[in-house]
This record gives structure tokens, C-alpha cells and sequence, in this order.
């Protein structure tokens, strides 16, 4: 793993995977860890009238690196490269294959909610959605 990508919601099961992603790597050279937080788009009942739509691409971009900072420290503190991204897409699961794709990294590490089976098939899953579509290994950690 040279390229991981690690998406980052601010829960504990993200912080548990990149815990993972770095207890892996600590021995690796050319490192470079990709953190991806994605925002869902705001729809306004009122497009345009009172917030333009660069505004609220803005706040949504400075709320998602908001909740990658900390994570970013923590990879850095390791002694890994770090970029950081935000995406803002309805779809979570094809934002992160697709930036996955896009910027070649080769496995995406994330955490689960621990939903269970039944809560997973009845809400639906970003982490399901991202195994059948990616084209990398995905290891999931609870």
C-alpha cells in the first residue's frame, strides 16, 4: 500500500481505520495517504436569493477540511505524506471510488458504523456501495 485513501466522516470508525492504515505502513517508504471527507450537497428552496451557490461550495468545502484537520496531524505525526480532499456529491460511495480511481490509489481503507445486516439492507450502506463498485482492495474495519 503506497497510495491508501482513508474517507473521513468524523465518526470513530474512520479514526479506526486510519489507526489501521498507519499501524500497516509504519515501516513503509513513499507513502503518501489521501483523506477524503465527503459533504452532500445543499439544496436550497431558494436557489440563488440569498446565498450564492460559490458560498455554499465554500462552506461546504471549509467544513469538510474542518473534519479532516485532525486526521491530517495525525498522519503527518507519523511521518507519512498527506493530502487532504473534499468532494461534495449525493452519492458518498461513487465520490470516493471515483476519487479513488481518479487519483490512482491503490486500496481504500474505512470504518463502519456497525450497522448490522438488517440496518444495512434497510438504510442502505456507503461502505457496502463502495465494495461493489471499487476497483481497489477495500478493508473494512469495525
Amino acid at each position: 500500500m503506497k497510495r491508501p485513501l482513508v474517507p473521513i466522516d468524523g465518526s470513530a470508525a474512520c479514526g479506526r481505520a486510519l489507526a489501521h492504515v498507519l499501524a500497516e505502513l509504519r515501516r513503509a517508504d513513499g507513502v503518501c495517504v489521501h483523506l477524503l471527507n465527503v459533504q452532500a450537497p445543499l439544496v436550497s428552496p431558494w436557489p440563488g436569493k440569498l446565498v450564492s451557490p460559490d458560498m455554499v461550495r465554500d462552506e461546504l468545502v471549509r467544513q469538510g477540511r474542518d473534519v479532516l484537520a485532525p486526521h491530517e496531524e495525525a498522519v503527518r505525526a507519523a511521518g507519512f505524506e498527506c493530502r487532504r480532499h473534499v468532494r461534495i456529491g449525493p452519492f458518498a460511495d461513487d465520490e470516493i471510488t471515483g476519487f479513488a480511481a481518479e487519483e490512482g490509489c491503490d486500496a481504500i481503507v474505512m470504518g463502519t458504523r456497525g450497522l448490522g445486516r438488517v440496518a444495512g439492507l434497510v438504510l442502505g450502506s456507503v461502505a457496502t456501495g463502495v465494495v461493489h463498485k471499487s476497483g481497489v482492495p477495500v478493508t473494512l474495519v469495525k
